[in-house]
């Protein structure tokens, strides 16, 4: 178990539980490079895990589902009810879609395989602050299946959204930033913003990762 000192308020924190120290060392590496990110604790232990997240709750969580002592979906559950805010980005050690639909069931804010992939972990950190979920191959693959396993339901009335509106779900569905949006449909910050906060509202959900769901049930976007 180590603890790191805070530096900075505006920095978005980290807590790091995994198993394996030179897996460990090469994630304190990548957030001790930027400096928007703090590591404030890591361990090998889910006992020492808990202590750590009673006495310093991290905003994001980087855990190994295999981490030593855990039982991760029992973690899960307690979470919602002891940690509510903690956003949490999951290693696996495979690509089980089964596995992966419930964790993001479970209120998973990214899933992320341990082999080497295209996944950067700074990446991963931001998309998750900004918009609350991390999509990469397995997450979006996992969405499609959750959504397919439901009631299909009829395509909705295209003419209701706006062709910067479908853009803007294609773009969140790809896991760009509203800043990275803004850029490739030649809108400004605050206007993409406001689609988002538009669309939430006309759809009635209240996440980013609502929002895609909606288009791909609806078959708003592909």
């Amino acid at each position: 178990m180590n603890l790191h000192p805070t530096y900075l308020d505006t920095m978005t924190t980290i807590g790091l539980a995994d198993q394996q120290f030179f897996f460990r060392r090469g994630i304190i590496t990548s957030i001790a490079a930027d400096q928007s990110l703090q590591l404030i604790w890591e361990t090998d232990l889910a006992r020492e895990m808990n202590q750590l997240l009673d006495r310093s709750l991290p905003d994001i969580l980087l855990l190994s589902a295999e981490l030593k002592g855990l039982d991760l979906f029992s973690f899960l559950a307690q979470k919602k009810i002891r940690y509510p805010a903690l956003k949490m980005a999951v290693f696996t050690s495979g690509e089980d879609l089964l596995e992966a639909k419930e964790l993001l069931d479970a209120g998973v804010n990214a899933i992320l395989p341990r082999e080497p992939g295209d996944d950067n972990l700074i990446s991963v950190i931001n998309a998750i602050t900004d918009n609350g979920i991390y999509f990469n191959e397995l997450v979006s693959r996992a969405l499609l299946t959750r959504l397919r396993r439901k009631t299909p339901g009829a395509p909705v009335d295209t003419l209701r959204f706006s062709k910067n509106e479908i853009r803007v779900l294609e773009l969140l569905a790809e896991g760009y930033k509203s800043e990275e949006i803004a850029q490739r449909v030649f809108l400004s910050k605050k206007s993409v913003e406001n689609i988002r906060y538009q669309l939430k509202i006309k759809t009635e959900v209240s996440s980013s990762i609502g929002l895609v769901a909606y288009a791909l049930r609806n078959r708003l976007i592909r």
